[in-house]
């Protein structure tokens, strides 16, 4: 007869095909390959999952409870004590109040650029093999009442209902666990299933995934509480996700170690890894964590993707190229977008030009650039993009539009006001990269963020070569300038190297 040990090589024998190597996925040109490979990995997992026995199902369902059950004993031991710190600051530049303009007569140098340091290549996210899901023949019949909540317009159900409702007498350990030994009942592992499917059905990234959760727990319960603190780690630790709780005073508050910096939100520094606390309401202090490891858990990424919410379109907005007066668009955005990206962490740069523009947005956007770039050379190609990025939209500070600094995703630039160096540098990026299919990094100096595209064809201009290549310099808040021209007050200061 087999035991409980016999589930777990045949969960082994998925994972590895899950867990592919992110050397191999490093260049650039392969991150759609690569999101391919994670849906094709989730495919089949799920196929895996089908061709189970009877038996092997009901072994790994005795696997998911041994391991829960040993969970909520870790639970009744005293939790250890942290600081808890504020969080880190998003690193602030003083930049000019108005956006620097080049003049007319200023001709190409073609000088070499100074760089100081080059960041590595962002490395893409693993897929996850959650620990939760049980094959779908396996559910009860009939299914289970449904519930609804709303997440950004999108009526979402799962199977759950009034009767799974539970009440923490408190937050101390023995209280703590023994909800976990309730929400560890085989009645909520459909409620497991369908939030697994939700994240796949609206192509949720780990953070949307967090804050879906979130909508839901806290509907259930009927407002934020330390129960919906509790649901939302559970479903996450059944997922695949490394989480911790802690006791904040007389909160609950749950904690996520990103593989990215997170900025403004408190942390709590174990072994190496900032955990943050995704209530950003909490302030730091000394707290109470359960620091205990659960199977196959693995980093949240922060790492954006495009969720399939339903289009509430904003105010349609005028967008003219100052030197290319017939290059005008009337964009407009999608409103349920914007408030998601409005929840987003503060992150890396290089995360903003991943999120790439939403599928509307590019379908308004790119048919009349392919037009107009159509027949040109690369030169020509870059150069009508810089000036429209350049001139179409009105510069103004982060801090003068927000009162402190906040990089926009490159659908927030079509929406709000004014952008600064960031954004440009961010929208620009994103339209060589997926219009032109040139390689493009960031230069992060002091007080400014450019770019620089390495050309198939021969251009000059300033100039850095990193690897053998050769990278022009595109500034597209140098108002007017062509490529190849970096600010006079650049050309000798070394720049940190943004790779995307």
């Amino acid at each position: 007869m087999k035991t409980t040990q016999t589930i777990v090589p045949l969960l082994l024998a998925v994972i590895p095909c899950l867990l592919m190597p992110c050397a191999l996925l490093r260049a650039q040109d392969d991150f759609e390959a690569w999101k391919k490979l994670q849906k094709n990995g989730f495919d089949n997992y799920s196929e895996q999952q089908k061709k189970y026995s009877e038996q092997q199902k009901k072994e790994f369902s005795d696997y998911r409870n041994k391991v829960n059950a040993e969970f909520a004993d870790f639970m009744r031991k005293e939790w250890e004590s942290f600081q808890a710190f504020k969080g880190i600051p998003t690193p602030t530049k003083p930049k000019p109040v108005a956006a620097p303009q080049a003049t007319p007569e200023r001709q190409v140098a073609a000088s070499p650029i100074p760089f100081k340091e080059i960041q590595p290549l962002p490395m893409p996210t693993v897929p996850r093999a959650p620990l939760a899901p049980i094959p779908p023949a396996s559910r009860p019949t009939p299914a289970q009442p449904t519930f609804s909540f709303t997440f950004y317009n999108t009526v979402c159900k799962v199977s759950l209902d009034a009767s799974q409702k539970f009440t923490l007498r408190n937050i101390t350990e023995n209280s703590v666990a023994d909800a976990w030994k309730t929400l560890s009942d085989s009645r909520y592992n459909d409620l497991l299933n369908d939030c697994l499917n939700l994240r796949e059905e609206l192509n949720l990234c780990d953070w949307g995934y967090i804050e879906m959760l979130k909508a839901l727990s806290e509907k259930f319960f009927g407002k934020p509480c330390n129960e919906a603190v509790l649901l939302q780690m559970y479903i996450l630790t059944q997922s695949g996700y490394k989480v911790r709780i802690a006791r904040v005073g007389e909160r609950l508050a749950l904690l996520v170690p990103f593989q990215q910096t997170v900025y403004e939100y408190t942390y709590v520094p174990i072994q190496g890894q900032n955990y943050v606390m995704t209530d950003k309401s909490i302030k730091g202090g000394k707290i109470f964590l359960l620091n205990h490891e659960f199977p196959k858990e693995q980093q949240a990424s922060l790492q954006p993707s495009q969720p399939n919410f339903p289009i509430v379109a904003t105010p349609v907005k005028e967008f003219v190229s100052k030197r290319y007066p017939d290059l005008h668009l009337s964009i407009s955005t999608n409103k349920n977008l914007l408030d998601f990206y409005n929840t987003y962490p503060r992150s890396e740069w290089n995360l903003y030009v991943a999120a790439s523009l939403s599928e509307t947005l590019k379908q308004e956007l790119y048919p009349t650039l392919k037009q107009k770039l159509s027949g040109k050379s690369e030169k020509e190609a870059v150069n009508i993009l810089i000036n429209f990025v350049q001139t179409a939209f009105e510069y103004k500070t982060d801090e003068e539009q927000f009162g402190a600094e906040r990089p926009l995703f490159a659908d927030e630039t079509f929406f709000y006001p004014y952008s600064d160096c960031e954004d440009r540098s961010i929208l620009f990026s994103i339209l060589v990269k997926e219009l032109l299919h040139l390689d493009v990094i960031l230069l992060n100096y002091p007080n400014h963020l450019a770019t620089a595209v390495c050309f198939q064809q021969e251009v000059t201009g300033d100039y850095l070569t990193i690897e053998g290549k050769t990278y022009i310099i595109c500034d597209p808040t140098y108002i007017g300038a062509d490529i190849g021209n970096a600010m006079p007050q650049y050309q000798n200061t070394p720049a940190k190297v943004i790779r995307l």
